[in-house]
């Protein structure tokens, strides 16, 4: 008799328990919510502390650090700090926003910095006012500033 009695109520107690179980699982996941909550909001993700981001609209991408090659005054609050918007990656946020933006195909050697950028160039990117991003196989580089090897000691060594 007493085997009857608890069959019939293993599967109330099987039951039972999977409603405790439950409960409790709601009741730490509300409790780890509300400390989220109450810290203040975290650092920017690191993909944004080491790039440039691009506002436009309701969008915004990046770009890497030193990949702005000429910024117009007026285009100057399209470079924020901190993302607004939904993300776009790069290929569809140029694609929507050619009214402003525009890519000059560099040399990995210019992006090095062992060749300079003409100054000619630089001097058709202030004519045309638009944002002028470095690319590299149509993909944003950066690029760093030009530096003379003619003159440092080590080459001098080397043609000598």
């Amino acid at each position: 008799m007493l085997m009857h009695s608890i069959r019939t109520l293993s599967p109330w107690l099987l039951v039972l328990l999977v409603t405790l179980v439950c409960m409790s699982t709601q009741h730490v996941q509300g409790a780890a919510e509300e400390q989220e909550q109450s810290k203040p909001r975290q650092k920017l993700p690191h993909v944004y502390n080491k790039a440039h981001i691009l506002v436009s609209r309701d969008t915004h991408t990046v770009v890497p650090l030193r990949s702005i090659i000429y910024q117009p005054a007026k285009y100057q609050s399209r470079v924020v700090e901190i993302p607004s918007g939904k993300f776009r990656f790069w290929p569809d946020f140029l694609m929507k926003n050619r009214d402003w933006l525009l890519t000059f195909e560099v040399t990995l050697d210019q992006a090095k910095g062992n060749k300079p950028i003409p100054k000619i160039k630089l001097e058709e990117f202030a004519k045309i006012h638009r944002t002028v991003i470095a690319t590299y196989r149509q993909n944003p580089i950066s690029v760093r500033p030009y530096k003379d090897t003619e003159d440092s000691p080590s080459s001098k060594l080397t043609n000598e």
